[in-house]
């Protein structure tokens, strides 16, 4: 934030724009890079419609920086640096809340997931989820600008105060969490990544051969005290509530030795396709169905009117959504399953933990990602939802990466990229909710409320500085007295 706001000084807001939107869609382009590689490879299209795309969706959600900008230039140079320290990062939040909220959303990779290792800032997750510490990023950010700019020892004071306050509160959230959990008893889970390839084509054969490879790492880890083994997402193309052959060796297998969960795809009625986390317990099989999509690669937004680019519409299946957000139930605790790309929505999994979630599994395939930097960006924000919520997060990816993070936010076990891998979690199921948990996005939406009342107060005057004159003039010739001959 800090150069665009040196960029910015003095600019009119046709100029802002510009260059709010220029360095959202640079920076969406590194970040997204990896984008059109998904779409060659697994959508079937040319590296041109890939290119295209990337494009396409940089320039849709810059067009929200720019815009964020214009109302930000308002506060960049006048007024109080106080000022400018709430109301620029508030415009930001707001900014953000929509590009979560428009469509389908996509908050990939907000500004504050940048502090995933910052342990004391991140902290302050539990108090107001990822937005406020984009919120608290920012406003330092502002600070920093107009001390540069002014040189005022106040400014100097509040920033050090705000430095003081954040990471004293980081360290004592920390701490009270770390006495609260302390004895509340570990329990054990395996995690496997089995490294699967995305382009191996299945047949009987190979699917049982992959089974059984899973099936025997599970039981090595049922030896060494698992009482849950986790698979990925996608770990083979079956269908397995509708093939009795294998319902019947999950139902065997977790009834003999260790109850599984693991991501496959479930057919309704020959119609609706739901991709599916279940868990094999013996003769009990729950299942929690996929409730928010991943656009363009389990369903297509606006089908009907993208036909020019038919052949990746065509290769992307159309998945059902789930119906409804609830746990999985297993040995008297409540897990909450996201499925890959949920773990990014605060709000989804917040609802889970909402409704006795006391552990969050999230199972993903990220093989669609390659050699980039893809899985990194998706961990770090799967790591949030651990702080956010004070749960622990156990992660089954199809090839990396595969981790054990804690209610704080650090990683204890992370599986190599592109290996195959699997490792004991030792974990705590926990009930307590946060204050995020329990009030969620009222942070954001306040943020939004108070754009809106600042935008609406805005048109207000200037109406009425376009009118009053009118108003004053007509009142006069009211007064005036009339002239007798």
């Amino acid at each position: 934030m800090l150069p665009l706001l040196l960029t910015i000084e003095n600019k009119q807001p046709a100029a802002i724009f510009r260059i709010f939107f220029c360095f959202s869609f640079v920076s969406y382009l590194i970040v997204l890079y990896w984008i059109p590689r998904v779409m060659v490879k697994y959508g079937g299209t040319t590296w041109i419609l890939g290119i295209v795309g990337l494009i396409a969706l940089a320039a849709f959600l810059s067009v929200f920086s720019g815009l964020a900008g214009m109302l930000i230039g308002k506060f960049s140079n006048d007024g109080s640096a106080h000022a400018a320290a709430f109301w620029i990062p508030t415009i930001w939040i707001a900014k953000d809340l929509v590009i979560e909220k428009v469509f389908s959303g996509f908050p990939w990779c907000l500004a504050g997931y940048s502090q995933y290792k910052n342990i004391y800032f991140s902290q302050l997750a539990e108090i107001g989820g990822i937005h406020l510490i984009t919120f608290l990023l920012i406003g330092i950010n502002v600070l920093i600008f107009r001390l540069w700019k002014t040189k005022s020892k106040k400014i100097l004071l509040a920033l050090v105060a705000v430095f003081l306050t954040v990471y004293a509160s980081g360290f004592c959230l920390l701490k009270n969490h770390t006495a609260k959990i302390a004895k509340i008893p570990f329990h054990q889970a395996g995690i496997i990544q089995p490294n699967s390839n995305h382009d191996q084509v299945f047949d009987f054969i190979s699917v049982q051969k992959t089974l059984d490879k899973l099936f025997s790492t599970s039981l090595a880890l049922k030896k060494q005290g698992a009482e849950l083994v986790i698979w990925p997402e996608f770990t083979v193309p079956i269908y397995p509530l509708q093939t009795p052959h294998y319902q019947d060796q999950f139902s065997v297998f977790s009834q003999r030795y260790v109850p599984l969960l693991a991501g496959f795809t479930d057919l309704c009625n020959s119609d609706n396709v739901f991709n599916s986390v279940m868990l094999f317990n013996g003769n009990k099989i729950e299942k929690y169905d996929k409730f928010h999509l991943t656009p363009f690669g389990e369903y297509v937004l606006f089908r009907r009117w993208l036909f020019f680019v038919k052949k990746i519409t065509d290769q992307i299946g159309d998945f059902t959504a789930g119906k409804s957000l609830h746990n999985l139930n297993f040995a008297g605790h409540l897990l909450a399953t996201p499925i890959c790309y949920e773990i990014i929505y605060p709000e989804l999994v917040r609802t889970m933990i909402t409704q006795g979630g006391e552990i969050i599994v999230t199972i993903s395939n990220d093989s669609w990602f390659g050699r980039s930097s893809a899985p990194y960006q998706h961990l770090a924000m799967a790591i949030f939802r651990s702080i956010e919520n004070r749960r622990y997060l156990l992660r089954s990816t199809s090839n990396g990466i595969s981790a054990l993070v804690d209610p704080a936010g650090r990683i204890i076990q992370q599986s190599p990229l592109h290996k195959s891998d699997h490792f004991l979690a030792s974990f705590r199921y926990l009930k307590h909710k946060t204050i995020f948990t329990r009030y969620g996005y009222l942070f954001p939406y306040f943020c939004f409320l108070m754009v809106l009342l600042d935008g609406l107060w805005a048109i207000i005057k200037k109406i009425g500085k376009r009118f009053l004159p009118a108003l004053k003039g007509i009142k006069k010739s009211r007064h005036k007295p009339i002239m007798r001959k």
